[in-house]
């Protein structure tokens, strides 16, 4: 008899290397691992840090390091594993200006940058934002953005000022498709969210000369997803209604 346990991680094969807990799927793990190993980028910066997953391969793959967390108390415990990693702590898209502005005057070659801070629209939207208006990039920068998959998510990625920067050359929201997750809504199991998905974008250092499409490869998967989705139910539409009105 086989016991299937629904809890227990599905091995990466890369735990012993990167033992922290990871809110990845596996196939995304393997991307973001195989990802930096191809771009080798001097430096690269983290919007939400929360257990420290994705920043401990950051931290084994890349020179210079730049992790913003909104959350002092999420970063403390960090700091002692990770002491070469720059942490700042506010709200991303007030302190990025800043950071970017610093990181311009010092000439360092920013190369990479996972998003995967606030999850409504306007944070999605404000943290891209404030990448694309405060940046003109020295080498290749590839930027991911965790959890595209999700609605609340990619509606703030598809209403960022994408075609007002001139360095974009390519978006595909779905360079990585997310899928159903059984989550906490409210105290309670709630199943068929939909989250994970990897929105890629890529910022080179000369300024387009065609027309920027925005790709979203798997928006037929995304639809049908939603159409099943805890999302498409009347509870989920009333309570982003009452919130709304409030």
């Amino acid at each position: 008899m086989i016991e299937i346990n629904n809890n227990s991680p599905s091995p990466t094969f890369y735990e012993e290397v990167h033992p922290l807990p990871w809110m990845m799927s596996a196939w995304e793990k393997h991307t973001f691992i195989s990802l930096l190993t191809a771009l080798k980028p001097e430096a690269a910066i983290e919007i939400g840090n929360a257990g420290g997953g994705s920043l401990q391969v950051l931290n084994k793959l890349v020179p210079s390091v730049f992790a913003i967390d909104i959350y002092p108390e999420v970063q403390e415990p960090l700091k002692t594993k990770f002491p070469d990693v720059c942490f700042i702590s506010g709200k991303s898209w007030e302190v990025l200006p800043e950071l970017l502005k610093k990181i311009s005057h010092e000439k360092i070659k920013l190369g990479f940058i996972l998003i995967d801070g606030d999850h409504t629209p306007e944070g999605v939207k404000n943290d891209i934002n404030a990448i694309l208006r405060n940046y003109t990039p020295i080498c290749r920068l590839v930027i991911l953005f965790h959890d595209s998959f999700n609605p609340d998510c990619r509606k703030g990625i598809l209403q960022a000022g994408w075609m007002d920067c001139p360095f974009v050359h390519y978006v595909d929201i779905d360079y990585i498709p997310g899928t159903y997750v059984n989550d906490i809504y409210k105290g309670k199991i709630q199943q068929k969210t939909m989250w994970g998905g990897f929105c890629m974008a890529v910022l080179e250092t000369t300024e387009r000369k065609e027309t920027l499409i925005i790709h979203q490869s798997s928006q037929t998967l995304f639809k049908q997803a939603y159409k099943g989705s805890f999302y498409n139910t009347l509870r989920y539409r009333m309570h982003k209604l009452l919130n709304k009105l409030k």
